[in-house]
């Protein structure tokens, strides 16, 4: 991990993509309901400030190895935010 403060403008820039992806499909498929939409952004939302405050507050550790997977898991839940636009589909 090169550093914390490169993580969490990845984690953001993620995060606007993603917001922004989200209001591209409302504009091109106007028949989807508000609700799905609001849902979807407080997702993501929530989601990547869960993500900045996990950035922020590494665990304690006893060795460094701990500290690496705990950035690890990190990266992973950062993918997992990805798929929160898949109901937007459906």
């Amino acid at each position: 991990m090169a550093s914390v403060r490169k993580l969490k403008k990845d984690i953001n820039h993620l995060a606007y993509e993603l917001l922004a992806e989200a209001f591209s499909y409302k504009h091109f498929h106007p028949e989807m309901e508000e609700k799905k939409l609001d849902e979807a952004i407080k997702k993501l939302v929530l989601k990547r400030n869960e993500l900045i405050s996990k950035a922020n507050n590494p665990e304690e550790a006893e060795n460094e190895d701990s500290i690496k997977e705990h950035y690890r898991n990190i990266r992973k839940e950062m993918q997992d935010m990805i798929s929160s636009l898949d109901h937007l589909t459906k």
